[in-house]
């Protein structure tokens, strides 16, 4: 894909309404140095200088969505919690519209802390509940997301198993979407990957798709594979395999399967490539990308990520930034 089709696409991406629905999170980072060992445990002692927080998990989706220009809202589930104060106020500071976070009592806000010591991650604590949604919060979710999908082109299931997407939920927002002929991505966790039959574009991770096919996809051929056996027992449009440093697999319903090549950089931090990888892809497709066009855009928003500390998103313009000369993706199996 050239460097003046790449930029035709980042700019017809802009504006384009998507909602997000899936496990919201909130991403606590307490800042501080290590200067000593502690004398009670052989752990460093952290001295904290400052904390602070960014929406994570299904909320860094939305993140990811409006850096790259999209209109974009979330539907999800918090705790009644100052944690869910934090992280809707954080998501209106962004933009995020409508942001509709269902409050249910017997869960809290699902917050990751993690503690850094200048920029090392020592240590990270979930704060969480993978308990399905109740009745009561997972209609209310439901009726939400019935009137904010109104308009939408684009629907992403941001699931990261804690809950809100669920056996009874997913079919339930399927058929939201399909009734309004809304183009339907999930990142798919294993456990629920046969309720998600049918959608325009799934994502899967190496460790994901081993779960998922029993294939282990450590060579090209068997990355294929693996890609191919998961997008026709789930009747998927497209399917993404990603692979770290090695770049992702493309499968295409009734189509073909296409290696597409890492970008080369410096990682920092690997945090929320995923979420990017997904968030790009899927906001590509709904600005009318095919799905290879998707899967090139989305590599290189991932090695913008990369390069940066923490949970973090690109821009169009740190996108076009990192285009060089056309990288040569290829026909896999």
């Amino acid at each position: 894909m050239t460097q003046a089709r790449q930029a035709e696409l980042l700019a017809a991406m802009a504006g384009v309404p998507v909602l997000v629905v899936g496990d919201a999170m909130l991403d606590e980072y307490v800042w501080g140095v290590a200067e000593r060992v502690s004398p009670e445990a052989p752990v460093l002692v952290v001295r904290s200088q400052r904390t602070t927080h960014v929406p994570g998990g299904a909320a860094n989706v939305v993140g990811c969505l409006l850096a790259l220009g999209a209109r974009c809202g979330l539907s999800g589930a918090v705790g009644c919690d100052r944690q869910a104060d934090v992280l809707r106020a954080k998501l209106v500071e962004l933009g995020a519209a409508p942001v509709e976070l269902v409050a249910d009592a017997l869960r809290p806000t699902t917050v990751k802390t993690r503690v850094l010591a200048h920029t090392q991650q020592v240590v990270r604590i979930d704060h969480e509940s993978r308990a399905p949604l109740e009745n009561g919060p997972a209609r209310d979710l439901l009726a939400r997301v019935a009137s904010a999908l109104d308009g939408c082109r684009g629907l992403l299931l941001s699931d990261y198993d804690k809950g809100v997407l669920n056996p009874e939920t997913i079919p339930a927002l399927l058929a939201l979407a399909a009734q309004r002929g809304v183009r339907v991505a999930v990142n798919a966790k294993p456990r629920l990957a046969a309720f998600y039959q049918g959608v325009d574009l799934l994502t899967v991770n190496r460790v994901e798709a081993e779960a998922l096919c029993g294939i282990t996809p450590d060579t090209p051929a068997k990355a294929a594979h693996a890609a191919e056996w998961i997008g026709e027992h789930l009747d998927c449009g497209a399917t993404l395999v990603t692979l770290g440093g090695e770049g992702a697999v493309l499968h295409e319903r009734h189509g073909a399967t296409t290696a597409i090549a890492p970008i080369p950089v410096a990682v920092c931090d690997p945090a929320g490539a995923g979420d990017t990888t997904i968030a790009t892809a899927h906001l590509a497709l709904c600005a009318g990308a095919t799905p290879v066009e998707a899967a090139r855009v989305a590599m290189y928003a991932a090695a913008v990520v990369v390069r940066k500390v923490g949970v973090a998103t690109a821009t169009p313009r740190e996108i076009l930034a990192l285009t060089g000369p056309p990288v040569l993706d290829s026909q896999a199996g």
